[in-house]
């Protein structure tokens, strides 16, 4: 089997590929990339491919674009740390659809679908898979455990304003000005907050969706500011502007 890895998220791609690896070690990993674009130039090339395994958001957009410009006999296994787009996602010979942080059990069973290479779901497949996915919906963190240098702080994710990948480690910015470090990375607490109060806005930050105050247009036109409320309205943080349509989407 031949199989491509679409993930913006380097770490999220090297642990998928070493599960992949230790789990069909005969399966080869043609490539990965990382974008809309970088992806239609691989599959442009690449016609023999048997499963493609895709994030879905990249950070220039949804990788629904690219199955819409290119036409693949590829089964398409998406992986995810959001739920909502689980029935949009049956439109693009898709044969699994995991959530984020990945389950060796799951990603298993993933390739079981693939090898049985599904050509088309039919309804009752659909009806089967779409309840098997919210059986498996994540149990989403509702605490963090801070740790604010002798002290560890147990603190509500609704008191978070925003997370930072720092060199320090993670850090994570509380409403009130104060902040304090947590384990694990940002792409792990990416799958373990409610995408439906936090996103991951670019490769440093998670922002709380209520904790953003405005965005404010760059001269360069090619990004944009991304403003938070007080007391962090100080801090600009630039997002690209498919992000910020994707912002507005999920502020509505």
């Amino acid at each position: 089997m031949k199989v491509l890895i679409i993930e913006d998220e380097a770490l999220s791609a090297q642990a998928l590929e070493r599960t992949l690896k230790a789990l069909r070690p005969d399966w080869e990993v043609a490539g990965k990339t990382t974008s809309i674009e970088a992806s239609l130039r691989f599959l442009a090339e690449h016609q023999d491919l048997d499963i493609i395994f895709s994030d879905i958001r990249l950070d220039d957009g949804l990788s629904f674009a690219i199955f819409d410009k290119v036409e693949t006999k590829a089964a398409v296994v998406f992986v995810t740390g959001y739920d909502e787009y689980a029935l949009r996602a049956f439109d693009y010979n898709c044969a699994d659809y995991l959530m984020k942080p990945v389950q060796k059990a799951d990603l298993e069973k993933a390739l079981r679908h693939c090898e049985e290479r599904f050509p088309r779901l039919t309804p009752s497949m659909l009806k089967d898979m779409s309840s098997d996915i919210l059986q498996r919906k994540v149990n989403y963190r509702k605490r963090l455990m801070l740790e604010q240098g002798t002290r560890t702080l147990v603190t509500p994710v609704e008191e978070v304003s925003h997370i930072a990948a720092d060199t320090g480690g993670t850090k994570v910015f509380l409403k009130d000005g104060t902040y304090g470090y947590v384990g694990g990375s940002l792409s792990q607490l990416e799958g373990e907050l409610n995408p439906e109060h936090f996103t991951r806005v670019n490769r440093q930050f998670i922002v709380a969706l209520d904790a953003i105050e405005a965005f404010d247009d760059l001269p360069a036109k090619r990004e944009c500011a991304l403003v938070l409320k007080k007391p962090y309205d100080k801090a600009e943080i630039h997002i690209t502007i498919p992000k910020r349509k994707e912002l507005t989407g999920l502020l509505y």
